[in-house]
């Protein structure tokens, strides 16, 4: 894996995907302390419509010293260092969920106006990368990319007013952008589901627009995601939202920790 060419690819088209960067035994250390922080219900938890299934799991760095420490794990660190050029520190850490037959759908958006509305950021400095924990295939419910949809500017069309922290974290999001717009692009630039296996990471911009379908395969689909943001970049007011959607007490993550 080498970081200069996952760069280049972020840059043209807005994300790249790379195959087998975890083990299967490291996804199985992660997924069996995913599901102890489950059973201890930490805050940051959030539901489907049902308000039973299990949407997302928000915050875990916060919590939990393994999770902290999957923070510095020299593959995603030194990706995240590498595409914003400067040291860096955890703004979001979250796992994405979707049960089988019974996970929903996220619609088109953009990640950055949510951080830029609701926890005052001015920059766009920040690197979201994706851990598949769970083989993906398209009954799944995978990520959905518009290639090169970043360099595009905010495309963001619909917004809910006042909906609240928990808007932006369901099936009904703060900030989308319509089918007409995700039609035309998608006739322009086209369309890509990360599909792959447990193991492989998908590294993406902040401004790429992309979705996702519900699951109606048998399986569960489990997608970790970790948002750094560049030390540089920190918001220029307090967030209201809580600490589990933006990090507060910013902490510059160092290479030198890694295991």
């Amino acid at each position: 894996m080498k970081v200069d060419n996952i760069v280049a690819e972020v840059g043209a088209n807005g994300f790249s995907w790379v195959p087998n960067v975890f083990s299967q035994k490291e996804i199985n250390q992660i997924k069996q302390n995913l599901s102890s922080y489950v059973d201890a219900k930490h805050d940051g938890m959030v539901y489907e419509s049902d308000q039973k299934t299990i949407r997302g799991i928000h915050g875990l760095h916060l919590f939990d010293e393994f999770f902290a420490d999957l923070c510095r794990h020299p593959a995603l660190l030194k990706t995240a260092m590498g595409h914003l050029n400067e040291p860096c520190y955890v703004h979001q850490f979250k796992v994405n969920s979707k049960k089988s037959k019974v996970g929903k759908a996220w619609p088109w958006h953009q990640d950055f106006i949510f951080w830029q509305r609701g926890d005052g950021f001015k920059e766009q400095k920040l690197l979201n990368i994706g851990v598949l924990l769970d083989d993906v295939e398209l009954e799944s419910g995978p990520l959905c990319f518009i290639p090169k949809s970043h360099l595009l500017g905010e495309l963001t069309d619909v917004e809910v007013p006042d909906g609240g922290w928990d808007q932006d974290v369901s099936e009904q999001l703060s900030y989308t952008i319509s089918e007409k717009v995700s039609s035309n692009l998608i006739n322009i630039y086209g369309k890509r589901y990360i599909t792959g296996n447990a193991g492989d990471i998908i590294v993406f911009d902040p401004q790429v627009v992309h979705s996702s379908q519900p699951n109606t395969s048998l399986n569960d689909r489990q997608l970790l995601l970790i948002t750094y943001n560049a030390i540089s970049n920190r918001p220029e007011s307090r967030s209201p939202r809580p600490d589990f959607l933006c990090t507060k007490d910013i902490k510059e993550l160092k290479l030198e920790e890694c295991d």
